[in-house]
């Protein structure tokens, strides 16, 4: 007989929060699986336990995110830094160095990592207020003839940095401006993890077929019926991972895909533009 294997408490919480199952599937899924959170979330899954393939990890942290953008806006910034309660975040003077950090950045195009922030001021705010603080994280976005454009939703808690390319300048056009700062509200709303689905790992697709069909086990339906749903269900992922694939969040009728969006706009304009990457900051989550 195979002894049970004992499952923590905090690990039967994470996994709660990664897929939003019940605490006693969760319990289960990671007994079955001998504690492999991976394999115990796709068990989940494959069950229609589980509400979603996105992780939900999140660290002990509070802070503020912000970001520069350039005055040709051919280049832009998304910055995070952390504290312990949300209380500091709200101070002025971690306000003030979140700021001077982005100023930093600005101004060395070279640095690619946070550890090449000084961190005497840091240090000094840190114990004045009595907590750990951290710079924890940055991108930066930088393109010729497109535009790189931003969003912070309201609290700062949450930003978004978005990069569109061109095959003609398109830095100062209204229109593609307005565009981006679209794209840049989805990514905040909808959360995707891929621009388009060619960035889909084939792993991933053969994951998620691989969970439809497992979904489907004792239908009474021809085989290629099956199929059929398996693609379809692959279709809906792609549509909720995949940001080109996605219903505009303004359309409440979701018939205006963010590739049809982007396509319309360039045209309007005589320009060829392409969604070539973006980021999503969320204070304390992976």
């Amino acid at each position: 007989m195979t002894p049970t294997i004992e499952i923590k408490a905090a690990d039967v919480q994470k996994l709660r929060q990664m897929s939003g199952a019940g605490l006693m599937d969760c319990k289960a899924a990671l007994q079955e699986t001998k504690g492999d959170f991976e394999k115990a979330l796709q068990l989940l899954r494959e069950k229609g336990i589980a509400k979603s393939s996105k992780r939900a990890d999140r660290v002990a942290a509070e802070g503020l995110v912000d970001t520069w953008l350039s005055e040709n806006n051919k280049e832009g910034i998304i910055f995070e830094l952390n504290s312990e309660t949300d209380f500091v975040a709200r101070n002025e003077e971690f306000g003030s160095l979140l700021k001077s950090y982005l100023e930093i950045l600005k101004t060395n195009p070279s640095f690619s990592t946070v550890d090449q922030l000084p961190k005497d001021k840091l240090e000094s705010l840190s114990a004045k207020v009595g907590e750990k603080l951290s710079a924890r994280r940055f991108i930066r976005f930088k393109t010729e003839k497109g535009l790189v454009t931003s969003y912070i939703h309201p609290g700062s808690k949450l930003g978004v940095l978005v990069q569109i390319d061109s095959d003609q300048e398109a830095g100062k056009n209204e229109e593609v401006k307005s565009l981006g700062r679209e794209l840049a509200i989805q990514v905040a709303g909808a959360n995707p993890l891929y621009v388009n689905r060619t960035e889909v790992p084939a792993d991933v697709i053969s994951r998620e077929k691989e969970i439809a069909k497992k979904q489907m086990e004792g239908q009474k339906k021809p085989a290629e019926i099956l199929e059929k749903i398996a693609v379809g269900k692959l279709e809906q992922f792609f549509e909720a991972n995949c940001l080109l694939d996605q219903p505009h969040v303004r359309d409440a009728a979701g018939k205006t895909k963010i590739k049809d969006l982007v396509e319309n706009i360039g045209n309007k304009n005589g320009l060829k533009l392409s969604v070539v990457k973006f980021v999503r900051f969320r204070v304390g989550a992976d």
